[in-house]
């Protein structure tokens, strides 16, 4: 099954290419645009994360070009995935935080789980794992009452940062961190993330 997997995401970068050059050819930036974003995550996927860098700096450009505030935001949360992934715990804060903000004033209620969960990979990775802890039981509460589940691949990245956080801060600190996410408002998660 993984070898299928990656077999599908190599057939989707190489689709992904393939459309790129047809939106360029043919003229549209906004379809561009979403090509470029397209390409960009599927890179994610395969760690190609200066690859997927590239085209998602581009593909931001394109949406700040057009004005496309919402795609702007999605491009901005793919590069903080990106830098997070490389390292760039800093970077990828930054870029985490305004794509949440910018998804928070357009009222992207489902963008604000996957902010939380990014955004709890960089507190791990910072060593802050309570408030890790929090936003993922956030964005789950979440996701649970805009009835919007979490993609499969995506679910075990969460079920790995749970269990290495689990072992981090031992079962009672963990759980006690997870009833104060379960239990917040969406306003006092996002102040979390942003914290």
């Amino acid at each position: 099954v993984i070898l299928d997997v990656a077999v599908e995401l190599e057939t989707a970068v190489q689709y992904g290419i393939a459309s790129v050059a047809l939106w360029r050819a043919v003229g549209n930036p906004f379809e561009l645009a979403g090509a470029l974003n397209n390409l960009g995550a599927d890179l994610l996927e395969i760690h190609e994360y200066g690859a997927a860098r590239e085209a998602l700096l581009e593909c931001r450009q394109l949406y700040q070009a057009l004005g496309y505030q919402r795609g702007v935001a999605l491009a901005m949360h793919n590069l903080g995935c990106a830098a997070q992934e490389l390292g760039e715990y800093a970077h990828a804060r930054t870029l985490l935080a305004e794509s949440l903000r910018m998804r928070h004033q357009l009222g992207l209620r489902r963008g604000y789980a996957y902010s939380f969960e990014s955004l709890a990979l960089v507190n791990e990775a910072e060593a802050r794992d309570e408030q890790a802890v929090q936003l993922w039981a956030a964005a789950e509460t979440l996701r649970s009452h805009i009835g919007a589940p979490l993609e499969m691949a995506a679910r075990q990245q969460g079920m790995d940062a749970l269990a290495r956080l689990r072992a981090q801060l031992g079962a009672v600190a963990f759980e006690l961190a997870w009833s104060k996410g379960v239990h917040m408002t969406t306003e006092q998660a996002i102040a979390v993330a942003l914290s």
